[in-house]
Order: C-alpha cells, then structure tokens, then sequence
C-alpha cells in the first residue's frame, strides 16, 4: 500500500499551497466528474428531484452554528454552504470572486472591494457593503477564532451599497486567504446570538432544522443567486458509534460518511455498490499543555512528555494508514506546516532524566481532558496515558460532551493537558499558527515575543519561498519550546453509494454539496 507520506506527495508536495473549494459558491455548472461516487461503475440517470435527498453521516456533531465563536468541523461544514465569504479560494489557494466581484490594494496596506450588486439572502433581503461591516463587527465583538488574523485590520468603510474598503496596520499576504473564513450574515441580525442558531445566508441552501449534536438538515434555496443546489436536502447527521455509521451506510440510511478508521476501511471497500477515497487533509490532532501552570510552566516537563510518548507506534496502531505522525503544529498538506528540523523523539530514558532534571524524579499526577464527541479518543488517550506511567507520570483521563469540552479549553483555560482536533482552514500556516499560539492569543498560556516577531514577519512576507524560510524558524522554534505536541496529521476520507454523483474531496473537509446529486 502507497505511504500516507508518498500520497500527501503525490496530491500537492509538502510546499504546495493546498486550498478550499469553491466553498458553499454553488455555481459550477458541472454535475459530475471525480470525487466519490464517481468510480468504476457508470453513473445511472439522475433520480426525479423530489427523491434527491442525502444524508451524510460527518465526523462530528454540531454544538452551534455560529461560526463567529468556533471552527469546529461540523459547523464550518454546514456553514459554507448556507454562508459566503467575500472571496473563496481555488485548488492553487488563490482568491476568487464570490460576494466580491473585484478587488484591489490600491497601496500596500488599502484594500478596495467592489460587492456584487445582484445576490439577494435567502429571505429575500439584498446583500450590500452594510451586511459586511455588520459581520465584521460581529467577529470583533465575540473576540473571535479569527481575532488574531483580523487585528491587522485597521478600518473597514462602506463606501457604498456595493464598495469596501479595509485599511491594514501592515502589508499582509495572508489576509485575502482569512477573509474566505468569515461568512457574512444580515446587517439586522447578525448582533444577536439568536440568529446563528439558524442563520441566513446567501448560499445554495438553507437551514430548515438543526438539533444540537443529532442532525442539521440543509434545503435547497430555489431564490439563490448562483446555479441551484441540485439536492433538495442534505441532512448533516452524527453518529458516535463508527460501527453505526458504517451500517448506516452498508443499509443505505446514509449514502455519504465521512472518517472511516483504518481498521474499518477493509469493510467498507469490500461492500457492493460503495465507493471509498482518501486524501491528504488540513486536519491534525495535537495536545495542548496549560503552559502557565505547574508543571507545564517548565519546557523540561514538556519535552519529557514528548519523549516519553512511542507516537509512531500509537498512530500505527490505532489508524494505520489513515494517519501519520507529525513534528510540526499543523499538518504538512498546508503550505508553510514544515516538519520541524529536529524534534523529541521517543526516548523514555531521556524522558526520566529530564523529569529529575526539572526537580520530579518521581514523576507526577496531572490530568487530560478530551471530547467524547472525537471518535478513538479513549483509546488514544489510554495509549498515552500507559506510556507515561512508564515514566513516573500518573495520568487521570477526564472526557467531557462537546460543550462542556470546548467551555473548558476557553481562554484562560480549565485543564492540565488537551487532546483536540484542528483544523487549517485557509491551507496556510499563519491561520493555525498565529491565531493560537501568539502572546496575543493566549490560548494555552504561552508566550514567546521571539515567535510572536517570526509570526509577524511570517504574515507580513509576500514572495513565497522567503515565507517558507520564516515558517521553517518558527516550526524549529516551537518544537524547542513544545508548548504542545502535534500528535499526527490525518487524511480526510469519505465512504459513499455509487449513486452519489459530483462530490469533490477537498482537504478543508467544506464540501460543497450543491453539485451533488443522486442517480438511479
């Protein structure tokens, strides 16, 4: 079988810049071509639209729809097809048009947007320049995910019904890409955390039913603006159990699931009329340390962590070739993720003798809190714990609901030690890299003004290969330190029914499902 390395080569090479679809855009004109359900067998008619309805079994549940709080997997799935940016970018990570036509830096820090003046949301209600500045309020109100990428803005006018114009501190190249993250909402109603409970938006569907961690289910918007959704619905549905999901799939209740394990993906290659593809994805799994509480104050005790965990072994074990283990923090297939130069490796000698070194020769007990909503997490979270008993380190697994989860790892952060998933959304570095690990930031109780200047340069650089020397320092710089391990970087696979048609994999795992449809 091909390594999980020589496939995340062969899609774009560790330096290529990887992006999104066309996210939520819903205006290709192709109904078919690659992507699941697009295999050896030939594509029947398409069903009679009043039978186009599909549901796809997602990795994770969605907790909330408002995207201004979170990124977690489920609601930037739904989001980006019933919302839409300024801009998306393409398969090069590219900006392309979207509510924007055009756009232009008039000087290195003036950017100038010209909006689309024939897209109405779905209720009707015209989208002018108002609804943007409104959303951006928004994001900088909540102190959002984004707040660390958007404090380069320094002023945003709406010049006009169908004219922007965003000033920055500094030149940027990053920002065109962390502006296809912000989904633009109404002017009237984006102030108010009632409206993303259902959010209107200009996208190809709409939200017509959202129940809290079971299902979220999409209708077509027959008054978009773009090509029309070829789906009438798209129910978003979790499962927790993966053998629930595989059989949701193998008695056609679902016709799309996403995040086969390794150990089920003999299974579900082997059923009749079922289709499964795999690509390198944006998505990694990393542990977090309270760096500004004891023990983890002291790089020594983090390193020991580090050095006592087998994680070739952990990850081989328990994902086979779903997954791979990684140095940086965040995964290779987005640009500027380099591995880092050198980095702890599995040494649990060198792991007791800086444990006595920090002044814990007998190791210690702290705790690890994780999400029952990640699937394998028990298991994971065993195997580390076992090998840092190895140690001298007693180790209480502590897992939570989604919720109660995320609550906990909010700043300033109510834990010893994380596991969580992440995603880097935009396909470059900078969206993961500044947005969690800056001075600023302040998400995990680390600080190093060294990295916080790197960070900086590495945003403020334009010409690509001077910006993968930056993120090289800042990839050496951070496994030095380990304020967090990258535990391992995965693929994003999705299982599906030959008689799904059009649906493209893409890295960000933001499906757009207005070019799928179903066939007999």
């Amino acid at each position: 079988m091909t390594s999980l390395r020589a496939r995340r080569m062969s899609v774009a090479g560790i330096a290529a810049v990887l992006a999104l679809a066309l996210a939520g855009c819903g205006g290709s004109s192709e109904s078919s071509g690659g992507g699941a359900g697009n295999g050896d067998a030939t594509p029947g008619a398409a069903l009679p639209d009043d039978q186009q309805h599909l549901t796809y079994v997602l990795n994770y549940g969605c907790t909330s729809l408002d995207p201004t709080e979170n990124f977690d997997n489920c609601r930037m799935q739904v989001d980006s097809n019933v919302l839409q940016g300024l801009v998306a970018l393409d398969e090069e990570s590219q900006p392309q048009p979207l509510l924007a036509s055009s756009w232009e830096w008039t000087d290195d820090t003036t950017l100038v947007f010209t909006l689309r003046d024939d897209v109405t949301f779905s209720d009707g209600t015209p989208f002018t320049s108002a609804d943007v500045v409104a959303t951006f309020d928004r994001y900088i109100a909540m102190q959002s995910v984004l707040a660390t990428q958007l404090a380069v803005i320094d002023t945003y006018t709406a010049n006009d019904p169908t004219t922007l114009t965003i000033t920055t501190k500094n030149p940027t190249g990053t920002l065109l890409g962390v502006l296809s993250m912000i989904f633009i909402g109404k002017a009237d109603g984006v102030a108010d955390d009632a409206y993303w409970s259902k959010p209107i938006g200009t996208g190809p569907f709409v939200v017509t039913e959202f129940v809290t961690n079971d299902h979220v289910t999409l209708t077509r918007n027959d008054a978009y603006w773009g090509e029309p959704a070829k789906l009438k619905t798209v129910t978003f549905q979790q499962i927790t159990d993966t053998n629930g999901k595989v059989t949701a799939l193998s008695n056609r209740s679902a016709q799309v699931i996403a995040g086969v394990p390794g150990d089920q993906i003999a299974t579900v290659e082997s059923m009749d009329g079922v289709r499964l593809e795999q690509i390198p994805s944006f998505t990694y799994t990393f542990l977090w340390f309270q760096n500004s509480r004891e023990p983890f104050t002291d790089p020594l005790v983090r390193e020991a962590l580090w050095a006592a965990l087998d994680l070739d072994t952990i990850v081989t074990s328990l994902l086979g070739e779903t997954a791979e283990p990684m140095t940086s923090l965040c995964p290779e297939a987005a640009f500027g993720c380099l591995p880092a130069s050198e980095a702890p490796s599995y040494d649990p000698e060198r792991a007791k003798d800086l444990l006595a070194e920090a002044g814990y020769p007998d190791g210690f007990t702290t705790t690890i809190d994780y999400s029952t909503a990640n699937p394998g997490y028990d298991q994971l979270v065993s195997a580390m714990i076992s090998y840092w008993k190895e140690v001298g380190i007693t180790v209480e697994p502590k897992s939570d609901d989604q919720a109660t989860f995320l609550a906990n790892i909010a700043k300033p952060g109510n834990y010893d030690m994380i596991v969580n998933s992440n995603l880097t959304s935009t396909g470059d570095a900078d969206f993961t890299l500044n947005r969690l690990y800056t001075c600023a930031a302040d998400r995990l109780g680390y600080c190093n003004p060294d990295l916080d200047a790197l960070l900086a340069k590495g945003q403020q650089t334009l010409d690509a290969d001077e910006r993968l020397s930056v993120y090289q320092e800042i990839s050496d710089l951070l496994a030095a330190d380990a304020p967090a391990i990258g535990l391992f970087q995965q693929n994003t696979n999705l299982a599906s029914l030959d008689t799904v048609q059009g649906l493209k994999l893409v890295p960000s795992e933001n499906y757009d499902w207005s070019t799928v449809y179903l066939t007999d």
